[in-house]
Formats: structure tokens, C-alpha cells, sequence
């Protein structure tokens, strides 16, 4: 008993701490976003984005090292689709993506559905992603290369400029202390998501519930914990193209960037085959997100949608 005390008070802090710490952080994107004319979906990709993808990264490098990169992939491939399904699909029912298209975030799921179509594109032609000097090397770079073109093209967007000019030299003069809070915050961010999973984890298991299934159930969702709550405060603060940047982009920089790394310097052999089931459902979550994109934005039945396909996608996990 004494136990699960003390993880129901450590998972009550680290989710206070997690929201605060999102609050504090997006506040000051707004202010690197308007010191830099950055616009919110290219801050939202570039800046949060790379930092609440800090977990898959850290999971992917230890996979490799320990000779189970297989781990990472199923790593990237599930936050995949919980950011899509469960992140984006609660802005959709709370109404908040009825009308947020823009080009550039069609231009950033457009490069999300390649990257994610060519490990689908392999399972297809049943091939295995070996070694040195294998078509997994070759993947990889080709990831990686979308990474780099995609980040090119988010960082020329500007936000229209600011009818005030006075006012940038003293943001530009700020600018080391912005990015030191900044960074200061998602680190908090971070590490209050780790204690939460743990924490969360251990009252599971005081419960009664499988180590197994806690891993699948609850392990695998925290690692997009810091993209749901830099979501979820940037909506909040009207700042939905923040978050949707934040959300395409962390699955864009997972698939390309953190799986592209994977496939690179794995020396062990991944059966990309095994994934079959999950890359359905990206390809899934993907396809639908581009449809309502595309016709102007997300609206509340289409969160519901995105929602259900990962309620499906987890009650397909248990069997």
C-alpha cells in the first residue's frame, strides 16, 4: 500500500509539473516565434517537435546498442499513431482544426505519407533490412535526406512581419535567454513524462496488471506524452498551427530522422515484416489526416474517427 502511495503521488506531481513546465515552454516559442517571424507550423516542427521527440531518440539509441533495434521501430510506429489518433484527434473534437489548412501543413503530411509508405512499399516485397551493405543503409540515408529537405523547407516560412519593428531588436537581444528557457522547459517537460510512465506503471502493476501488457499499454504511449501536452497547451493559447506543427512534426522526425538513424547503424538484421499489422494503421491514420487536410481541416467527426482507429488499433494489439 505504501507502494502505490507513493506512485499515485508521484504520477499527481509529474502531470502537474508536465503541464506547467508545456505552459511555460510554449510561451516562449511564441516569443522566439515573434522575435524570428518564424511561422507557428515551422516553430512547431522545427522547435517542438525535435525536443518532444527527445524519448524515441533516447529508446532508439539504447535499442541499437543492445542489439534490439525491432524495439524502436515499434516504438516510432506506435507513437505514430497516437499522435495522429489520440493528439490531433482530441483538437479535432474539441474543435479547435475545423479550419487550419494551410499549405505548408499539407506539405509537411505529403512528405509524412512517402516516408511512411516505404516501409509499407518493403513489406509488401517481403524483403529483410540487414546489415552492412543492405537495402536497410540505404533506406536510412534516404530518411534521413527527407529529414534534412523537410526542415530546409519549413525554416524559409515566415510569419507575416510585425507592424511594430521597434520591437524585434530588444526580442533579437533576448534571444540566448529564449532559447535557454526553452530548452529549460521541454527538459522538464521530458523528465516529468518519465516519471509519469513509471509511476503509472508501478500502480499498474500494484494492481495486478501484467508487466507485458503494462510495456504495451502504457510504456509505448509515454513516450508521446510530451507531444500530447505541448499540443494540448498550444491549442489552448490559440496557437493551433503550433500544435499541429508540433504534432505532424514529431511523427515526420520520428519516421525519417529517428527511424532513418535506426535502419542506418543497426548492425543486426530488422524483419520489417513483423510490423505489418501497425504500418496498416499508419498508413491508415496518415491517409485520413491528409484527407481532411486537405479539404480544409479536421472537424469533430474526424477526431472521433482518428480517436476509434486507435482504440481499434490497441484492442487489435491485445490478441
Amino acid at each position: 500500500m505504501i507502494g502505490l502511495a507513493v506512485s499515485s503521488i508521484t504520477l499527481l506531481l509529474s502531470l502537474v509539473a508536465l503541464g506547467t513546465a508545456s505552459h511555460f515552454t510554449i510561451r516562449h516559442v511564441e516569443d522566439f516565434i515573434e522575435a524570428t517571424s518564424l511561422s507557428e507550423a515551422s516553430a512547431g516542427f522545427i522547435i517542438l517537435s525535435l525536443m518532444s521527440t527527445l524519448p524515441e531518440m533516447t529508446v532508439a539509441s539504447f535499442a541499437v546498442y543492445q542489439g534490439v533495434a525491432a524495439i524502436s521501430v515499434g516504438d516510432i510506429l506506435g507513437s505514430h499513431i497516437f499522435n495522429i489518433g489520440i493528439v490531433i484527434g482530441i483538437l479535432g473534437v474539441m474543435g479547435s482544426l475545423e479550419a487550419c489548412c494551410t499549405d505548408m501543413l499539407v506539405e509537411l503530411v505529403d512528405i509524412l505519407f512517402l516516408a511512411s509508405i516505404v516501409p509499407l512499399l518493403l513489406v509488401i516485397s517481403r524483403i529483410t533490412l540487414v546489415g552492412p551493405p543492405g537495402i536497410g543503409q540505404l533506406l536510412g540515408v534516404a530518411l534521413l535526406g527527407m529529414f534534412a529537405f523537410s526542415i530546409y523547407r519549413m525554416a524559409k516560412r515566415k510569419s507575416p512581419a510585425l507592424s511594430d519593428s521597434a520591437e524585434k531588436p530588444s526580442r533579437r537581444a533576448n534571444m540566448s535567454k529564449i532559447i535557454l528557457w526553452i530548452l529549460l522547459g521541454a527538459g522538464v517537460v521530458i523528465v516529468s513524462s518519465h516519471f509519469a510512465v513509471s509511476s503509472a506503471s508501478e500502480i499498474a502493476y500494484e494492481l495486478g496488471m501484467p508487466r507485458v501488457l503494462i510495456g504495451a499499454k502504457i510504456v509505448a504511449v509515454g513516450t508521446s506524452l510530451p507531444e500530447l501536452a505541448f499540443c494540448l497547451t498550444a491549442a489552448r493559447r490559440r496557437r493551433v498551427h503550433l500544435a499541429l506543427g508540433d504534432a505532424i512534426g514529431a511523427n515526420l522526425t520520428t519516421i525519417t530522422l529517428v527511424l532513418g538513424s535506426v535502419l542506418l547503424t543497426s548492425p543486426f538484421a530488422i524483419n520489417i515484416t513483423a510490423f505489418t499489422e501497425i504500418l496498416l494503421f499508419v498508413l491508415a491514420t496518415n491517409i485520413l489526416l491528409w484527407r481532411y487536410l486537405t479539404k480544409g481541416g479536421v472537424s469533430r467527426l474526424g477526431g472521433i474517427m482518428l480517436i476509434m482507429i486507435y482504440i481499434l488499433f490497441q484492442a487489435t494489439l491485445t490478441h
